[in-house]
């Protein structure tokens, strides 16, 4: 039987691909003593060699299931009690049967009742802040267990690669573990920016405020030249896309990165309420199991799985956050000279674009010239000023544009169970209204998991997430319809409103010919720049991501030793986008319509088995070994219609001509690996690595690549036998070794065509098919077949200490890294008919330093108080592009400011123009009295580095104040130290006289002389010198003394962002960030007895409430690139938002 279907959901594509052949059916019956299960196996037939070999690796382990289920044996009843070291009761211990999954939980009273196999031997009892127990079974079937308070956290357990549960002092590498209440504390709707300076190494960026918003995450730098360097996000062991879909046409490549919207990375379909913890596995030691999908760290989530409710019954939690959002930074602009040009008055149908006109306090506004671009009238000056001219009064647009958003989130679960199975039905709304009018943003998730143990030895789990996001996002960037373009470009003397209050009203931006309203004038409809009211009216983007992704999961327990697991896993979705501009649009003044479909869809097998022994009662270890295989498939579909016949009907059918592309992708890769550990005297720990992987995208006679890791805990405080010691109880050192590496982009082995089109460079041409006919062209890049994998070698040593019973606790890290074997397109003679050919070339080296300091400095019966701070440095450095003529690498940005990867420098270098300068570093001021340029700055005719986007450190401070477990107060402080911004959006607003330094330092602008609104004589600090007509420096006498105006002329040359440099907009990113504050009053148990309430917390919460910046731009966090290599470009980016209010949470 054979089944298709053409739909991208996930029911279609397994249907459609698994094209199963029922062969024949079998059913049996199994029956223990206290279950009896029937079970049908179907035997399948497959065309697809993928599925296939999940089958081929599910079946077996399904059958030895189920084969095995007949040979339950007779189980015993172990029941107890669990107390505390003063008698009380501990109500949710958990009770194990050590290296099972078979366990329950003590109820209210302490009490518990296990059911176990003969061949039980060891319980494993913990609770959260107790040391954890290990009971041996003996022939009673009653306990009673004590446990004593864990005051040095030495059984904490972290989830490290491949889903496995660890002791955090067995381990060789850094990790750090981030609770669930810890990312929601504040409120925050995004998972991601929730871990902002919470975690040592771990550097996060909000690209903007707008709602949605993409986030740039990073673990110790980069590793890759022009690859992802983004860390691999794992939820319940299967991984998770979080790519940054660019929007537009895919023919302008990495353009649309510089304009269009900021579109969210697919991170944002997490829930944060879902998360049970997030362990962040740093480096390639602790990573290495995951292969190359890891190379860069992983971020390990867990989710929560429900449980048994103490009473029995449901448990039910609702939590609700309100917040309101404003704008936490803008730029100065100046509010003291208007429109025109040469301190004269230009009228609106002049189409002036600078500020460069009257002083305000020397403007009248004329009634009596009525024009439809201010119901004021026609701006005027004061002499000679009718008897009912109306005062001038600048307007703010910028500051009366933004509006208070609100953010609105729900969240719903529902869990429950008994001592076999467990539930958790969780349901979230999120609703986001933007500071910007218009804007929004929306996601609702459902979210089901399970688990129960069908005997004692055979266990599933499971979970399936369900997530519907998107929403009406805005224009920014360069783009001639970005919203803050215009919106910062426009001079005093211009509404943008006209007046309106309703952002939808149309006389805002609408003139009555049907022509844009804006400040460029009438003459120069199609405008120039687009009204900012027009552009969230008339420039709408909407997009719609419907996701599912989950797992399920099979344990079998053969014996006490060891463990059998199987899960599938898959990720699967589809994003929807709509783009319209209508017709007398900046961007596209005939108006343009364009739709873009992304399918995504990937499947994640693991079969394990894992083996646990304990040698001796010293020594002790455990063996898995596994087999992965990941297949990853991709479709887009992008369709463009210009020249519309009208604007009334947002319709592809409107269009005269319409453009498609359409491109598919597939990628797979499969592995094996293994993993193995000795334990000796719980206090030296040794664990290896190794993974064998292949990869699709390789050639298949070097498409095997080999990857191992070691590492070594040793625990020298119970070598010295120390662990009693009051100063020093716990004191670790670690050191690790690891190779991982990355595979070559999709599809580069071999050389193909593009679709063809005609253009002069300048414009984006006339793409084919022309007049029905179709043309091709070769693509630039020439592809290599002879490619092999890129490699990162590394090391890793640190330290863990732990003092006055943890009072105070010290975690620093050393750790070096080498890239090798990069995969870059580096240039090729024109002869072969290409520009690039694929190369494993260049090398990348990273080093840094990680410290982490946790203290308790004040602890009573009834007050806590906890300060923690994370510190981190790194260094990225770029050795080699391959070839040696090769010095600089293009990542992103623009013509004259962009950001490279430069031989000898830091990565993410930003290049663009400079002054010449001596050999001393002073600046070269032109001494030749003949020229133009006589007492200004010499720019340098070789572009170069000018400033690099990494911070020299950053660092975090997360405190917690804590009374009578009623009160509560945690803020956390995020600081990055460094790092540089090209202020594009200063540089383009200079020229346009709207930036405070183009302003007379006078006190009122009419007493400037000659409207110059500057300094008359001034003399730029450098030295003296030209250059000759051969091209040579000719240093001067001295220090440069000449005085010149610094007037118009200056700031729309040189001195402006359209010059011929970039150096004078580099500026320092540094800020400090009250990133969340909380207070939170938690209702006295007491209180509630008698209602079906078991807890209520209301909370002030706060985001971003504070910023300390020197950076004269927007907030210097934002990016316009979103989650891309190329960070540090500020050109007309959104700005980033404040927000604060209440949270409810309610248990019952």
């Amino acid at each position: 039987m054979n089944v298709l279907s053409c739909n991208p959901d996930f029911s279609s594509f397994i249907f459609k691909h698994l094209n199963i052949s029922f062969v024949k059916k079998i059913s049996k019956t199994f029956k223990s003593q206290t279950n009896q299960f029937t079970f049908t196996s179907t035997f399948f037939k497959t065309k697809t060699p993928f599925m296939k070999k999940v089958l081929l690796h599910f079946v077996p382990v399904l059958l030895i299931v189920m084969g095995s289920l007949n040979l339950f044996a007779q189980t015993r009843i172990i029941t107890g009690t669990v107390k505390d070291s003063q008698g009380e009761a501990i109500i949710g211990a958990s009770i194990i049967v050590k290296g099972t999954t078979i366990g329950t939980y003590s109820d209210g009273d302490g009490n518990f009742s296990l059911a176990v196999t003969p061949d039980a031997k060891v319980l494993l009892i913990r609770y959260l802040g107790m040391k954890s127990q290990e009971i041996t079974l003996g022939s009673s079937n009653t306990l009673d267990v004590k446990m004593e308070e864990d005051v040095l956290g030495l059984d904490e357990v972290v989830v490290t690669a491949i889903g496995v549960s660890k002791e955090k002092k067995a381990l060789g590498y850094s990790v750090q573990d981030v609770g669930g209440d810890a990312l929601t504390q504040a409120g925050q709707s995004n998972a991601l920016t929730a871990l902002s300076g919470k975690v040592a190494g771990l550097s996060i960026i909000q690209s903007s405020g707008s709602p949605g918003s993409s986030v740039d995450i990073r673990l110790r730098g980069a590793t890759s030249l022009t690859g992802d360097n983004s860390p691999l996000i794992v939820v319940d062991g299967v991984p998770l896309d979080n790519s940054q879909n660019f929007s537009g046409n895919p023919d302008d490549l990495s353009n649309n990165y510089l304009q269009s919207v900021n579109n969210s990375n697919r991170a944002v379909d997490i829930n944060p309420d879902d998360i049970e913890s997030v362990t962040v596995l740093k480096g390639p030691a602790a990573t290495a199991l995951y292969g190359i999908s890891a190379a860069n760290g992983a971020l390990i989530i867990t989710t929560k799985k429900g449980g048994k409710k103490v009473g029995g019954g449901v448990n039910v939690t609702y939590t609700t956050n309100l917040t309101f959002d404003k704008v936490n930074k803008l730029p100065a602009l100046q509010s003291m000279y208007a429109k025109g040009s040469g301190g004269a008055i230009r009228s609106y149908e002049s189409g002036s674009s600078g500020s460069w006109g009257a002083a305000a306090d020397t403007l009248m506004w004329d009634p009596n010239q009525t024009t439809q671009f201010n119901k004021n009238g026609e701006l005027i000056g004061k002499t000679g000023a009718p008897s009912d001219a109306i005062p001038f009064t600048p307007f703010d647009n910028a500051g009366t544009f933004f509006q208070t958003g609100q953010t609105w989130e729900n969240n719903l679960a529902l869990s429950g169970g008994n001592d076999n199975s467990a539930f958790r039905f969780s349901f979230s709304s999120l609703k986001q209204d933007g500071i910007v009018p218009l804007a929004n943003f929306k996601r609702y998730t459902a979210k089901m998991s399970g688990s129960t143990k069908l005997s004692s030895k055979l266990s599933t789990s499971g979970s399936a997430t369900f997530s519907n996001s998107g929403g009406r996002r805005i224009q920014q960037g360069s783009n001639l319809s970005g919203l803050m373009l215009d919106l910062l470009r426009t001079p005093i003397s211009f509404d943008n409103t006209n007046g309106a209050t309703d952002p939808s009203d149309p006389s805002a931006y609408l003139l009555s010919d049907g022509n844009q309203r804006n400040y460029r004038g009438g003459s120069y409809n199609p405008a120039y720049y687009d009204n900012p009211y027009w552009t969230i009216n008339q420039c709408p983007f909407n997009d719609n991501v419907n996701r599912v992704y989950g797992y399920g999961q099979v344990d079998y327990l053969p014996a006490s030793w060891l463990t059998l697991t199987y899960r599938l896993g898959t990720d699967n979705y589809s994003d929807y986008r709509k783009q319209f501009f209508a017709i007398h649009s900046a961007a596209f003044h005939g108006g343009q319509i364009f739709i873009q479909q992304f399918n995504y869809f990937h499947v994640n097998s693991d079969v394990l088995a894992t083996v646990t022994k304990k040698f001796s009662d010293d020594l002790d270890g455990g063996l898995t070994i596994g087999q992965n295989m990941y297949s990853q498939r991709s479709k887009s579909l992008y369709t463009q219609g210009d020249d519309l016949i009208f604007s009334d009907f947002q319709n592809m059918s409107v269009a005269s001509t319409v453009l498609t592309r359409e491109s598919a992708s597939r990628y797979r890769t499969s592995a094996g690996y293994a993993a193995g550990n000795l334990s000796f005297k719980n206090m030296l720990y040794l664990n290896l690595t190794a993974r064998n992987e292949m990869s699709s995208t390789l050639p298949k006679e070097k498409n095997t690549f080999f990857y191992p890791s070691a590492s070594l805990g040793f625990v020298f405080t119970e070598a010295l036998g120390m662990s009693t010691n009051k100063i020093l109880p716990y004191g670790k050192i670690r050191a690790s070794w690891a190779s991982v590496g990355k595979d070559a982009p999709p599809y580069s082995l071999e050389s193909y065509y593009d679709q063809a089109a005609f253009s002069d460079g300048w414009t984006p041409g006339i793409p084919f098919p022309v007049d029905g006919v179709v043309g091709y062209s070769n693509s630039y890049i020439l592809g290599n077949p002879q490619l092999k994998p890129e490699k990162v070698n590394s090391t890793e040593f640190g330290v863990e200490l732990k003092f006055l019973n943890n009072r105070i606790g010290i975690d620093a890290t050393y750790y070096a890294s080498k890239s090798l074997d990069q995969i870059l397109a580096t240039p090729v003679p024109g002869s072969s008919g290409y520009q690039y050919m694929y190369q494993n070339t260049g090398e990348l080296t990273n080093n840094g330093i990680e410290l982490m300091l946790t203290t308790t400095p004040v602890k009573t019966k009834n007050f806590k108080w906890d300060l923690n701070f994370n510190w981190s440095t790194n260094k990225s450095m770029v050795v080699s592009l391959g070839d040696t003529s090769i010095k600089s690498l293009f990542l992103g940005g623009f013509e004259g400011s962009a950001i490279y990867a430069v031989v000898g420098e830091e990565y993410g270098s930003i290049y663009g123009g400079r002054w010449l300068r001596d050999g001393n570093g002073n600046v070269v001021i032109d001494d030749d009295p003949n020229s133009g340029n006589y007492g200004y700055p010499i720019v340098d005719n070789q572009v170069g580095v000018i400033g690099n986007v990494n911070p020299d450190w950053i660092g975090g401070l997360n405190t917690g104040f804590t009374w009578k477990d009623m009160i509560s107060l945690s803020a956390t402080v995020d600081i990055r130290k460094g790092g540089d911004i090209w202020n594009g959006t200063k540089g383009a607003l200079t020229f346009f006289g709207r930036t405070p330094n183009t302003v007379s330092a006078l006190e009122t602008p009419s007493e400037a002389t000659n409207w110059l609104r500057y300094d008359t004589a001034h003399v730029f600090e450098g030295v003296k010198g030209h250059v000759d007509a051969d091209g040579n420096l000719v240093l001067g006498d001295g220090a440069n003394d000449v005085s010149v105006p610094l007037d118009q002329a200056w700031f729309q040359g040189n001195g402006g962002g359209f010059g011929s440099q970039a150096e004078d907009f580099v500026e320092d990113g540094s800020y400090i960030k009250l990133r969340e504050l909380s207070l939170t009053y938690t209702l006295n148990p007491k209180m509630l007895k008698g209602t079906p309430i078991a807890g209520l917390d209301i909370s002030f919460i706060g985001r971003n409430l504070w910023l300390h910046t020197n950076y004269t731009g927007i907030d210097p966090e934002t990016s316009l690139t979103g989650s891309g290599n190329s960070q540090g470009m500020d050109y007309f980016n959104m700005p980033n938002t404040k927000s604060y209010g209440f949270s409810l949470r309610l248990t019952l």
